[in-house]
């Protein structure tokens, strides 16, 4: 069985507490969830985020039949793209931004203060664009740091801005909160009061109900309810989005270029 991974990507000085992985295995029914833990805590990660997106990498292609659901937006707006492929795009990022205070204010200054869209943040309701001031730091540390590495080594592929290959893992881009906008099952369930437990054990209890997920054992289902950033409980959302995605083989010259988000769960 294909080994899935739901990861919910930070950028933050301490990603590796923020950065949280959940595997399973590909099935038809309830998924069931194997593990779900940050990435400091995969083997040679560490709190900075250079350490724990090193160890990230060494995790998604461990095994080659491997699909990895990563929620950060892996391109900008066709405009800004500014590359005949994705993958010239990928292997210049670092070149083009040096650091993420640098991207968010390049983009700005070429839209003119804008925050231009993706088709796929269009289409499908993303809540912030790629260079968002809450999400500029995750698309630098995710395109310049997990990706592009990844594809400069040729250890894995990005869909659907790239051609698969049956022997490399495989990395598609997910949205926890396009998921649960679409199961209309939405509510502010990110923080530490007893309120926003209640609302993480609502959406628990709806993806159980629904038949996406298996019902965790005890010390998952307290994890999932207990993590106060609702990190753990995206990575998970992820994963069940990767399990029931359809990717298919289409794709246009937009899509292999700004990409496409993969969150659909029913």
């Amino acid at each position: 069985m294909t080994r899935l991974l739901g990861i919910d990507f930070s950028g933050a000085q301490d990603a590796g507490r923020k950065i949280w992985v959940a595997e399973a295995r590909s099935c038809d029914g309830p998924l069931e969830i194997g593990s779900c833990r940050p990435a400091e805590d995969l083997p040679g990660g560490g709190k900075r985020p250079d350490f724990a997106i090193a160890a990230l990498a060494r995790f998604i292609t461990a095994e080659p039949d491997t699909i990895a659901g990563c929620d950060f937006p892996f391109s900008l707006p066709l405009e800004l793209v500014r590359a005949g492929t994705w993958r010239e795009f990928a292997l210049g990022f670092r070149r083009r931004f040096a650091d993420p205070q640098n991207f968010h204010d390049l983009c700005h200054r070429d839209t003119g203060g804008i925050e231009v869209k993706r088709r796929t943040d269009r289409e499908d309701r993303t809540p912030f664009n790629s260079f968002n001031l809450r999400l500029y730091r995750q698309t630098w540390w995710g395109i310049g740091h997990l990706l592009a590495p990844l594809v400069a080594s040729d250890a894995a592929r990005i869909w659907p801005q790239m051609q698969r290959h049956p022997k490399k893992p495989l990395i598609v881009e997910v949205c926890a909160a396009c998921s649960l906008i679409r199961l209309d099952v939405y509510p502010s369930y990110k923080g530490k009061s007893p309120a926003h437990r209640q609302a993480r054990q609502r959406i628990l209890e709806h993806l159980v109900a629904r038949g996406f997920l298996a019902p965790p054992r005890r010390c998952l289902r307290a994890l999932l309810l207990d993590n106060r950033g609702g990190d753990a409980l995206d990575a998970v959302i992820g994963a069940i989005a990767v399990n029931r995605c359809r990717i298919g083989h289409k794709r246009d010259r937009i899509d292999r270029l700004e990409g496409r988000v993969y969150y659909d769960l029913d």
